[in-house]
């Protein structure tokens, strides 16, 4: 019967794997949610993009007023869980920041500024950037 000796080479290189692992998987992990929150991030401006965007559109309708374009606004970043948004709509050509007295032809803009504290699950990689503000222009039919 013959005697199998242990290659002490074999366990020194798992030793080192282990190791490497140890070196690795903190970034691995950083880079992983920091995706995430990133993803997360842009997922949350496009939707406030097109909250923007369609409160404008509905702004542009002749029957329309202040209220309505705020509540369309509000219904859609609440269906996209964007919380904490501030809806400021604007008349442009007239310079006051509601849709009384518009005319055909004046230009209509609807901004939101939203919190990232608001509306991000963590904030581990990136962290709180205070707000971002997008905005939206048409002109009334």
């Amino acid at each position: 019967m013959r005697l199998q000796r242990r290659n002490p080479r074999k366990s020194q290189r798992r030793g080192a794997a282990i190791v490497e692992m140890a070196l690795i998987l903190p970034v691995f992990v950083v880079l992983t949610f920091g995706s995430i929150e990133v993803c997360q991030r842009l997922y949350t401006k496009n939707s406030a993009v097109i909250a923007a965007y369609e409160a404008c559109r509905v702004a542009t309708r002749p029957n329309s007023d202040t209220e309505i374009v705020r509540q369309q606004c509000t219904t859609l970043l609440e269906q996209q869980s964007v919380a904490g948004a501030s809806i400021q709509i604007r008349n442009i050509t007239k310079g006051r920041d509601n849709l009384d007295e518009i005319e055909t032809g004046d230009e209509i803009r609807v901004r939101l500024t939203i919190p990232w504290s608001d509306n991000t699950v963590s904030r581990y990689v990136v962290g709180d950037q205070g707000t971002f503000r997008v905005q939206a222009f048409m002109l009334r039919e």
